[in-house]
């Protein structure tokens, strides 16, 4: 597999919240993007507290199992780890985080995506963007009731609102999809300072447009040049590398 990553953290806020990692397993491959919230410092600590935790657990139990179960087990368990780390000395109260995962299979066949909050997933097949993940946030819900457009989202003053997050509340409902991966599929997988600034469709065609060691950082730079209201960062996979 072939992949690149690009974070920022803008060009107004003081610091970088989000975090990512790429890690190659004994039977798969694991991503993630998580983008932090809290302030304080808060957001910074939960994000990397959630990708080491998940990182952690799937290392340690995906050994042949259920990969979407494990996937969810592994969030939950991030989610626990985050109010454990706030109710001590070594987080900040009310700290949380988005995650946005991948488990890619040995065989580059499938891929499970876990997810809560608003970064997001999508996949590339045959030059087509789609959205993988649903954003659980205030404008999301006015999306999917028809209330307004997918265009209107992206500039909805309750865009940035979540209705969950890891480590707010005690339990979280993850949202697991599996995706059959074909020959030449792209996975993006994105905080929403890109998504809030960039639409599919630029995403797309800066997959195609751009070369694979350019493509991530040409689109953290895109969504820089529209203002960088927040951190951004980006992660592209090729599961099934072919050259180009």
């Amino acid at each position: 597999m072939e992949w690149r990553a690009e974070t920022s953290r803008g060009l107004v806020r003081p610091k970088n919240e989000d975090s990512w990692s790429v890690v190659g397993l004994p039977h798969g491959w694991l991503a993630m993007v998580a983008d932090g919230l809290g302030g304080h410092d808060g957001g910074e600590i939960a994000s990397a507290l959630a990708v080491s935790c998940i990182q952690q657990y799937v290392a340690e139990h995906f050994l042949g199992g259920d990969p979407g179960q494990v996937l969810k087990e592994a969030i939950l368990y991030g989610n626990g780890k985050i109010r454990e780390s706030a109710a001590s000395h070594r987080g900040v109260p009310g700290m949380g985080t988005t995650v946005t995962c991948v488990l890619i299979t040995s065989d580059m066949s499938r891929a499970f995506v876990g997810h809560v909050g608003d970064s997001r997933a999508y996949i590339v097949s045959d030059g087509k963007i789609r959205r993988v993940t649903e954003d659980h946030s205030v404008s999301a819900e006015l999306v999917r009731n028809g209330t307004i457009t997918e265009e209107d989202a992206m500039r909805h003053p309750g865009r940035n609102v979540l209705t969950m997050a890891l480590g707010t509340q005690d339990t979280v409902d993850v949202d697991i999809y599996e995706e059959a991966l074909r020959p030449g599929d792209i996975l993006v997988l994105c905080t929403d300072g890109l998504t809030s600034l960039v639409s599919p469709d630029e995403i797309s065609r800066a997959l195609v447009t751009h070369d694979r060691d350019r493509v991530a950082g040409e689109l953290v730079d895109l969504a820089n040049q529209r203002g960088g209201y927040d951190n951004v960062t980006v992660v592209v996979l090729w599961p099934q590398a072919v050259t180009g």
